[in-house]
């Protein structure tokens, strides 16, 4: 809230999304918009500061360690790409580990890199261990400037952190250039029906605080 207006972004207010209507058969400024609001959204509340994270790993020669803090934001980033993709209000009560496994396992971007085995160690060493113990759980490591993404270790995986986010970004970035194609009917309709979940908890949630 901030002068009386509800931002769902930082620059975009509920009623600026609303106006829109988006349908399926909304006109291609209305889908430009209604996108450029999304990453106005994903931006500002997730890309922006997982980038300075990476670009500041060393700053004046000194090592700063901003991984858990990246890895935790992308994490909550990974959650709401999947939420996107499948139109959902949250992720399904105990679905979290299987959207996680199947996000890194189907992605062309990190299927390369992730097996089912390693997919589930980063479910429960890293996004459960840094949102739940503010720690990585067993003998998995983040790092950066190693030479693959993902090494398995006894234990555990060792991950690089940097590799992570630059396929992350790419990920997104794939998913912005399908939503703008009209022939992605059902990326489009559960776009809309996540973006409808999230203008109407925005906007119950506000008239409640009043």
């Amino acid at each position: 809230m901030f002068n009386n207006a509800i931002y769902i972004s930082p620059r975009y207010s509920l009623d600026d999304y609303s106006e829109l209507n988006l349908s399926l058969s909304s006109n291609n400024q209305a889908w430009k918009n209604a996108i450029e609001i999304f990453i106005d959204r994903m931006e500002g509340r997730f890309l922006l500061l997982i980038q300075y994270y990476s670009d500041n790993i060393r700053v004046d020669n000194r090592h700063i360690d901003y991984s858990f803090g990246s890895m935790a934001l992308c994490c909550l980033f990974i959650e709401t790409l999947h939420q996107f993709y499948n139109g959902l209000d949250e992720t399904v009560f105990r679905g979290h580990r299987e959207a996680f496994i199947k996000f890194l396992t189907k992605s062309i971007f990190f299927s390369q890199y992730f097996t089912r085995r390693t997919a589930g160690y980063f479910y429960s060493d890293i996004r459960n261990g840094i949102l739940h113990q503010a720690q990585t759980k067993r003998n998995t490591q983040l790092t950066f400037d190693q030479g693959e993404m993902v090494t398995e270790i006894e234990n555990g995986i060792r991950l690089d952190v940097i590799k992570f986010k630059d396929e992350l970004i790419n990920e997104y970035q794939h998913y912005v250039d399908r939503l703008s194609q009209s022939s992605n009917i059902e990326l489009r309709e559960n776009f809309i029906r996540k973006m409808n979940y999230i203008t109407t908890i925005d906007f119950v949630s506000n008239s409640r605080r009043q």
